[in-house]
């Protein structure tokens, strides 16, 4: 996490099967004017990634389910968002290589 930057990562949980992936468990940096946090979910689905936002924790969930629908994979993370984060900016986007970015803009930019 780059200093100043006011995103605190929570404790991951969930069996990781991340072996050999960049950001097997996140990563946060400040681009810009914006706050961005970046985790590698290829080993799901889109539709196995649930992302939810309130009140500054962001939390990103993943469950694969097996042909029989026993859970075969579980991915969770949360971290803070600083408290300067506009929360209507917050956006997402999935890459083709199941890298998931969130990206929220700083209110001090948007002045």
């Amino acid at each position: 996490m780059e200093k100043g930057s006011g995103w605190t990562p929570q404790q991951s949980t969930g069996e990781h099967k991340f072996t050999g992936h960049s950001h097997p468990t996140g990563k946060i940096q400040v681009v810009g004017d914006a706050v961005q946090f970046t985790v590698d979910v290829s080993e799901f689905s889109p539709e196995d990634v649930i992302i939810t936002s309130s009140n500054n924790l962001l939390e990103v969930h993943a469950e694969r389910l097996g042909k029989d629908g026993t859970v075969t994979n579980t991915f969770s993370h949360r971290c803070t968002l600083p408290s300067d984060v506009d929360p209507v900016s917050v956006t997402m986007s999935m890459e083709s290589n199941g890298i998931l970015t969130v990206r929220a803009h700083r209110m001090s930019s948007l002045l």
